[in-house]
């Protein structure tokens, strides 16, 4: 009977290990340099974003022309989307931006911007011939404040009517501009001087009240020696005064 006994290498064993160690040390390096290229690529990338983006500059209280000028070097682009009135900012100078100031966009970005008009300018309204009560409510309308009234007689014209303003119509001016008016008392009221009625008969008296366009007061009678009776003996207002349409005049007679 024979027996056959195998005996193995030591060199035959360590192959195998030696080509697990190459293929380890391959796949490492393999991944060492993807690693390294995956980095390398991210940084580059970074840097090439860092490099396109710029800082929006502070364009307010400019012109257009300056503002051109301040973000040319950045390469942005400037566009206006609106015009306000703004008292506190002159025209044509840049009111508002977006983005603000401060922020970080990229090269070729659009800067919107809202210029000024300045204070807003009015034309103040026409108010001859309107309503004193009216003109009130309609200035105030229009950003203008109702100024001082005066009032005076005007022949030919209704009681209430404006009749003169200042400033006047069409005046360019600026909002809360007052406006002040002078408003027609209607016809002016004719005035005279009271005659001496006493010595006339009641009848002749009040005729003559009423074609003066005077009215007729209380009448009073009182004891009179030598005066016949409904003679006038007193009136008020007395001779010598002013008096005017509608005003009341008051008889005392005799007995």
């Amino acid at each position: 009977m024979r027996i056959r006994v195998t005996i193995s290498s030591p060199r035959m064993s360590q192959e195998p290990r030696k080509l697990l160690v190459v293929a380890a040390w391959i796949l490492g390096s393999g991944t060492l340099v993807a690693a390294v290229f995956g980095l390398t690529f991210y940084l580059s990338i970074q840097s090439t974003m860092r490099s396109n983006e710029v800082t929006v500059p502070d364009l307010t209280a400019l012109d257009l022309e300056s503002a051109s000028n301040e973000v040319r070097p950045m390469e942005l682009q400037l566009q206006v989307v609106d015009q306000r009135h703004d008292p506190a900012v002159p025209s044509g100078k840049v009111l508002e931006q977006m983005p603000r100031a401060g922020s970080s966009v990229r090269r070729g970005r659009k800067v919107k911007l809202v210029l000024s008009l300045g204070g807003e300018v009015l034309d103040v309204p026409d108010l001859i011939g309107h309503a004193a009560r009216a003109v009130e409510i309609e200035l105030r309308q229009e950003g203008f404040v109702p100024g001082d009234e005066a009032r005076v007689h005007a022949g030919g014209t209704q009681s209430g009517i404006v009749i003169g303003q200042v400033p006047p119509p069409a005046t360019p001016a600026v909002p809360n501009t007052r406006v002040h008016r002078l408003v027609s008392d209607g016809p002016p009221v004719a005035t005279w001087v009271m005659p001496d009625l006493t010595g006339l008969s009641r009848g002749d008296a009040e005729r003559w009240i009423a074609r003066s366009g005077l009215r007729r007061g209380a009448v009073r009678r009182v004891r009179m020696v030598g005066r016949p009776a409904n003679a006038v003996v007193g009136q008020l207002p007395l001779p010598g005064y002013p008096v005017r349409e509608r005003d009341v005049v008051e008889l005392t007679l005799a007995r």
